[in-house]
């Protein structure tokens, strides 16, 4: 798929529900801006639901597909998955995907997609990459998968990528391939974008080199939190310097904001996945069950096992058929 070719190239799109509009768009867009840069289709798209009916976004807006979703062909598949991915992807689209690979010469999961491919067992033997947010996690789940902190990672015929802006970076590094850079770079002028290359985690927006990067190491020790004294001497600092320049750029000390982080995850885990309560506080840093639920009510108001129970009960309402 990657090579110079002028053949038209037909893709097949899995849609699972919940995923974000950005997402999906981030897969077809370059290809429709590619088509009108080039004056000719070579890039076509069929969209697919596991049902065969429109698939509701994260945001409440349908997007249309032609049907209910193949597993035979050999066109390259692309898969999109970004919320509550454990919940859209049961065994029956476990067992499609495994299906698929048979004879699909490429698989790539978009965003959260990479969860279902790798427990169908497409991802064992390769690296591949998540959402920075749920890369510990995930690896932690998958352990014959090498998992790494990328934008987007191409590996003898699995894809996986971090995101929709990583997803759009892989769609302009295909047309780059199949229709040279400087077509790949007319598409992203007329889609004014341009490719990034941030490191993952280092998105505070924090103009602060060293509060940044102490973020940076923040987001990469979730399940081991870092002393400040540590952090401090990472990046030449003294821990009383920092504590006054991590305030002055965010408006709280690095302990509070690394806090957050910390509850943060933890609750993504228990909306968004099936891990028991104790693995979550261990994956996010507490080495006490009770300090991490009376942390995490502080911050919530609730504790863990009602913030499950109430995403289990709206997970249970979005699956019933209307």
């Amino acid at each position: 798929m990657f090579h110079r070719s002028h053949a038209p190239l037909d893709l097949d799109i899995l849609v699972l529900p919940e995923t974000t509009l950005m997402l999906f768009a981030a897969i077809v867009e370059p290809l429709r801006a590619a088509n009108r840069v080039m004056g000719q289709e070579l890039y076509r798209w069929h969209v697919q639901s596991m049902e065969g009916r429109p698939v509701e976004t994260a945001s409440g807006v349908p997007v249309p597909v032609e049907g209910r979703f193949q597993t035979a062909g050999g066109r390259p598949l692309f898969v999109t998955a970004s919320y509550n991915v454990q919940a859209h992807a049961g065994p029956e689209v476990i067992r499609s995907l495994g299906q698929a690979a048979r004879g699909r010469p490429v698989i790539a999961g978009a965003e959260a997609a990479g969860w279902p491919m790798a427990e169908a067992g497409l991802l064992n033997g390769h690296r591949a990459t998540t959402h920075w947010e749920d890369l510990d996690a995930f690896a932690a789940r998958y352990g014959e998968v090498e998992v790494v902190a990328e934008r987007f990672v191409r590996d003898n015929g699995r894809i996986t990528t971090a995101g929709a802006a990583p997803t759009l970076d892989l769609m302009l590094e295909l047309i780059g391939a199949r229709q040279g850079v400087a077509r790949a770079s007319d598409v992203a002028r007329l889609l004014n974008y341009r490719p990034g290359s941030e490191p993952l985690g280092a998105r505070s927006g924090v103009t602060d080199p060293a509060v940044a990067r102490v973020v940076a190491l923040m987001d990469a020790h979730l399940d081991d939190p870092m002393p400040v004294a540590q952090m401090a001497q990472a990046v030449g600092l003294s821990p009383r310097h920092l504590q006054t320049r991590f305030r002055a750029a965010l408006g709280m000390a690095p302990q509070a904001h690394y806090l957050g982080l910390r509850l943060g995850a933890a609750r993504r885990l228990l909306i968004e996945t099936r891990m028991p309560v104790l693995e979550v506080a261990a994956a996010t840093g507490f080495a006490s069950p009770a300090g991490f639920a009376r942390a995490y009510r502080r911050q919530y108001r609730e504790s863990p096992r009602e913030t499950r129970k109430t995403a289990q009960a709206r997970h249970t309402v979005s699956a019933t058929p209307a």
